[in-house]
């Protein structure tokens, strides 16, 4: 049982995520008039943080799958640009990331994070019915495809990369080096019993120095204790480097796919999910957003990327709400 009474909200603190802001747009920003309504979420064992932003009159909602060293408020202002579009956003906080709790860490792997997500999407069909789209950054990509594959509701992908962590040339790009890539797997491989409840930052394990372009961003984003300061438990690392698709892209037509790649992303290169895009059965797409890093924030990339996400947006809901009539 979760015996915490009450948890801290994004709203009610002076936390990192208010100092992100600036990086963005300022028609994209947070502020007074427009902060996300905050709700917890009671799943299994955590007490999962939900950031909502809503349009009364959406006929669609994007869930929003943050990555390694992030949270579901990090990705708000790509929340409030859909928003601003007329559509309703859904931004978890996965644990052990954000405000997202449990008593206890030792059991988390990369499938209860599936299950979770499924879970909400089943969730949200019960809330309002509204058709769904996920939208999955860096590694959320990947879990957002894995999510696709076991829901029945997921009517539209959009992801900013395909990390295929099963791979063993992708597990070596995205690890700092091949000794953590190789070395550390075969540890946690064999030795899961005593390696297990250990946790360890996620900068040690990944090149999180290149999670953006801007020095600035990067150094607010590795120092965050709700983002890439937390520490995560091998348990999770291990299952997250072992997982392979559910489906096989050769045979993923559950939903249309858009690949919105940032041109500069020295952390996840396009390299790396091109060979999975181009396996990819279902009808796809891909945009490459100029000049931008890992966490897209750079011109005329975040344009192209809002242009090309509500193009494939209305494509979706004039497709649904056709059928639906």
């Amino acid at each position: 049982m979760i015996s915490i009474t009450k948890l801290l909200t994004y709203n009610e603190s002076e936390l990192h995520w208010k100092k992100y802001q600036k990086f963005f747009p300022e028609e994209l920003r947070l502020n007074v008039n427009c902060l996300p309504t905050e709700e917890w979420w009671d799943w299994n064992e955590y007490r999962v943080h939900l950031d909502r932003m809503t349009v009364p009159d959406s006929k669609m909602k994007v869930i929003l799958i943050h990555g390694a060293g992030g949270n579901g408020r990090l990705l708000a202002p790509y929340a409030r640009m859909l928003q601003i579009n007329g559509y309703d956003v859904l931004s978890p906080d996965l644990p052990p990331y954000g405000l997202t709790y449990t008593d206890s860490l030792k059991s988390l792997d990369y499938q209860h994070w599936i299950e979770l997500l499924t879970n909400l999407i089943e969730q949200e069909m019960k809330r309002d019915g509204k058709p769904i789209v996920l939208l999955g950054a860096s590694i959320g990509g990947m879990l957002a495809y894995h999510a696709a594959s076991m829901s029945t509701h997921v009517k539209g992908l959009v992801v900013t990369t395909f990390v295929d962590t099963s791979n063993s040339k992708v597990r070596d790009r995205v690890a700092p080096n091949k000794f953590v890539s190789r070395l550390g797997k075969f540890s946690m491989d064999v030795f899961p019993f005593i390696l297990d409840p250990f946790r360890i930052s996620v900068s040690k394990v990944s090149r999180m120095e290149l999670i953006t372009n801007n020095i600035e961003l990067t150094e607010l984003i590795i120092r965050d204790p709700l983002a890439a300061g937390t520490k995560v438990p091998f348990r999770l690392l291990r299952t997250f480097m072992n997982m392979k698709p559910l489906i096989q892209p050769e045979r993923f037509d559950i939903c249309p796919v858009l690949l919105v790649h940032p041109e500069v992303d020295p952390m996840t290169p396009f390299a790396l999910s091109e060979p999975f895009y181009n396996r990819l059965k279902s009808k796809k797409d891909c945009v490459i957003l100029e000049g931008a890093g890992h966490f897209p924030i750079e011109q005329p990339g975040l344009d192209q990327m809002k242009t090309a996400v509500l193009s494939f947006l209305s494509e979706i809901e004039n497709e649904t709400m056709g059928w639906l009539r």
